[in-house]
């Protein structure tokens, strides 16, 4: 089966795995069960819907079964070494890159709340060493390792002959597929970020790293109460959204970050057209005989799913 055609397939049974086991947290299954779905649900979606699923479907349907498509898949997925020079400038955007995230997503959660959204709030964990590392676990190196294994890896895989609107296909649905309308807007930004990287990269490992990072120290920071190191991320976080000081300091770092995560991620494609990982034409320029998005029905099914999941929340939090 074509990649193209094969590889929406295989995402479309992502997506509705993940749907179906979020409606059945909504409809109380686990308290029918007598288990509790929080660690149970994340473990499942990571491991089989962000991690079997697409290797599994894309060597059963894509492949055929066929023993070299199953050699070949670490390098269709971008699991492979990635240039130095580049990985070193994503070292050197990580920290803009988490600041413009958390600007946004703080932004889009003010603009959502001032609307009148009311998002549900869990109740905190006890701060210990073992809740620590599950957390680190469940919430940083799984959806690092496994988001990024099917959103840069298959769907990069799936759409590459579009070009540049891989990468844009890629954020959209890697938004999408969180089902929360408070996620959206970040998670629209760092997934254009990190599917620009491995595409002008072709390496998955710098989108891995990144993403960690994103999660890992937004966990950290919970635990300001276990270490006092952590404390100093939350405390910074509160001095620049709570005080005059700290917005202009916040306003001028988010500046600074922006233009360099541009004058990052254009030279990476640069380099990429100049070594020939990437043709030499415009971004969003797709290879001949590329079938066109926009009359591609499956993937409108993707979207419209997607889209109808994160509008429930939307509407949910209104309620």
């Amino acid at each position: 089966m074509k990649p193209r055609f094969g590889g929406e397939f295989v995402y479309f049974l992502v997506v509705a795995m993940t749907l179906l086991l979020r409606i059945s947290q909504y409809l109380g299954v686990d308290a029918t069960l007598g288990v509790d779905l929080g660690v149970h649900f994340t473990l499942v979606v990571q491991l089989c819907c962000f991690g079997l699923l697409p290797v599994l479907g894309w060597w059963i349907i894509v492949g055929g079964c066929r023993k070299d498509e199953l050699c070949t898949l670490p390098r269709t997925f971008g699991i492979v070494k990635c240039p130095k020079r580049d990985f070193l400038r994503v070292l050197i955007i990580t920290v803009p890159l988490l600041l413009i995230t958390g600007v946004i997503a703080n932004g889009w959660y003010a603009i959502l709340t001032f609307t009148g959204f009311e998002s549900g709030s869990s109740a905190g964990e006890e701060q210990t060493v073992q809740a620590l590392v599950t957390d680190i676990i469940l919430s940083a190196v799984l959806p690092g390792v496994f988001e990024e294994l099917t959103h840069r890896g298959e769907l990069l895989a799936t759409f590459r002959t579009n070009g540049g609107k891989a990468v844009v296909m890629s954020a959209l649905l890697f938004a999408l597929v969180h089902q929360n309308v408070v996620q959206f807007a970040h998670t629209l930004f760092l997934g254009f970020v990190l599917a620009y990287i491995v595409y002008c990269t072709r390496s998955l490992l710098p989108a891995v790293f990144l993403h960690f990072f994103n999660n890992f120290i937004s966990v950290v920071s919970g635990y300001d109460e276990l270490a006092p190191a952590f404390g100093v991320i939350s405390g910074a976080r509160s001095w620049l959204y709570g005080s005059v000081a700290g917005m202009f300091t916040l306003i001028l770092l988010a500046a600074l970050s922006v233009v360099l995560i541009a004058v990052v991620l254009r030279r990476m494609r640069w380099d990429a057209v100049r070594e020939g990982r990437l043709r030499y034409a415009p971004f969003f320029a797709a290879e001949r005989g590329t079938a066109a998005l926009s009359k591609d029905i499956l993937l409108w099914c993707i979207l419209a799913v997607g889209i109808a999941a994160t509008l429930f929340t939307l509407v949910w939090g209104y309620i």
